[in-house]
């Protein structure tokens, strides 16, 4: 029984080695491993010519198309002998389906890029597969955080909802004054921790907001202004060129003292300047020293 490699095989019929598998594996045919190398897949000479008829394909001399090692004998029968007169004639048929006979380095590319091939498809799954895994790790984290906050959230969700401000709510002051509704114990917290704020507003007037009480209406170095400071352990100034936070100092007995110092955070660095008793804290020393605490931190 003559063998012919697979790959010289489909070179004779003009086809891929992909193609030839696919006609062969539709038509039943087996394969048989090459008498010198088992590697290489071989098809018998009937089946070859069975498989070339169904599909109409021209089969040209195995001789002039595969290496002496490579088949036993000619696939097909040698055409017959012509005269001189008819070597021309019969010279463009040959020609026609000669094909130039693969070398085994060329046969050993070919084996090794249909190997490539396979690997590159089954990179393809794996990778598949890893994008399906993750985005199902993403959906389950997602799930997790959900069932977290449902948890934090029923707590509230069981209490009632609170009544739409009015529209005039809009217009009115961030601090509620006194005596308009009890306040979250929380808020009461923060709003009694937050220091009252001194600000330069657009007007060209200082507007004094406090947590507790609201806007409070006061004359800067009046007699009033001096006596409300006084009552104060902190509070925000924002002038036209700086800012800072003012707080009191305290004594060897942690009693709040009369002086007063000020301080700022910027690019983690804390600038601090004195400003005196609370009697010097006028609008005019508040304003220098925040351009000198804004100044510090230009230069640093």
């Amino acid at each position: 029984m003559t063998l012919l490699p697979v790959a010289d095989s489909a070179r004779l019929l003009g086809i891929h080695p992909k193609t030839l598998h696919h006609w062969l594996k539709e038509a039943h045919v087996p394969l048989a491993a090459h008498p010198r190398d088992a590697r290489m897949k071989c098809v018998a000479e009937e089946y070859l010519l069975q498989v070339a008829s169904l599909h109409e394909r021209p089969l040209p001399s195995a001789a002039s198309a595969a290496p002496p090692d490579r088949a036993s004998a000619p696939l097909v029968a040698p055409p017959p002998s012509v005269g001189p007169a008819g070597i021309n004639e019969a010279e463009p048929a040959s020609t026609a389906y000669a094909l130039p006979a693969p070398s085994a380095l060329e046969v050993d590319l070919i084996q090794k890029l249909i190997g490539l091939e396979t690997k590159v498809v089954t990179l393809q799954e794996q990778l598949a597969q890893l994008a399906l895994t993750l985005l199902q790790e993403r959906e389950r984290s997602v799930e997790r955080r959900i069932t977290v906050l449902e948890s934090l959230l029923q707590p509230l969700l069981g209490r009632p909802m609170p009544d739409p401000p009015a529209p005039e709510a809009k217009q009115a002051p961030a601090c509620r004054p006194p005596g308009s509704g009890s306040l979250h114990p929380a808020e009461q917290l923060a709003r009694s921790r937050m220091p009252p704020l001194i600000e330069y507003s657009a007007s060209g007037i200082y507007v004094i907001i406090s947590a507790q009480d609201g806007e409070v209406h006061l004359e800067p170095n009046s007699r009033a202004w001096f006596d409300w400071l006084a009552t104060l352990s902190s509070f925000r100034f924002v002038g036209p060129v700086g800012r800072f936070t003012a707080r009191r100092g305290y004594n060897h007995h942690a009693q709040q003292t009369r002086f007063w110092s000020a301080s700022r955070c910027a690019r983690h660095h804390t600038y601090k300047h004195y400003l005196g008793v609370t009697e010097s804290l006028t609008i005019a020393s508040l304003e220098q020293i925040a351009a000198r605490l804004q100044s510090d931190i230009d230069a640093r």
